[in-house]
């Protein structure tokens, strides 16, 4: 039985998504991939407000917006974003101790999004990260 064109699209696009973040971040494998950019998908929706993580999955493929909200509700307490620090902090302590993470785990996330997503797209992300996160968005 073939895949239906849209949910094959969505997985080749997510998989070149982890190919990419591993090149960037210099990891291991694509699991470590896969692991790290969902740690930050999750931190970064649950340290918006409930609008804002809402804009940035509507900025993401279907498949990484399904991943991204997954487990999710409307009205989930929220972490506030002192700093990329903080936000890196947060990120290692829902990672497995395995998966240890680069420094610049977030801004390598970012980056593949910055390069493989439509100019509108990457503009509401970047318009709708907490201030402390705005500097790790690549220009």
């Amino acid at each position: 039985m073939t895949q239906p064109y849209d949910v094959e699209f969505a997985s080749e696009q997510y998989q070149k998504w982890l190919v990419a973040l591993k090149e960037k971040a210099m990891l291991a494998t694509l699991n470590q991939a896969q692991a790290m950019m969902r740690a930050v998908m999750e931190e970064l929706r649950d340290s918006v407000s409930d609008e804002d993580a809402l804009a940035i999955a509507n900025a993401l493929p279907a498949l990484a917006r399904g991943i991204m909200l997954e487990g999710w509700a409307l009205g989930a307490p929220k972490h506030s974003v002192a700093s990329p620090e903080d936000f890196h902090r947060r990120l290692c302590g829902n990672l497995k101790e395995h998966h240890a993470p680069p420094e610049d785990l977030a801004e390598a996330v970012f980056a593949v999004w910055r390069e493989t997503l439509p100019p509108q797209k990457v503009r509401a992300i970047n318009e709708n990260l907490p201030a402390a996160l705005r500097p790790l968005w690549p220009a």
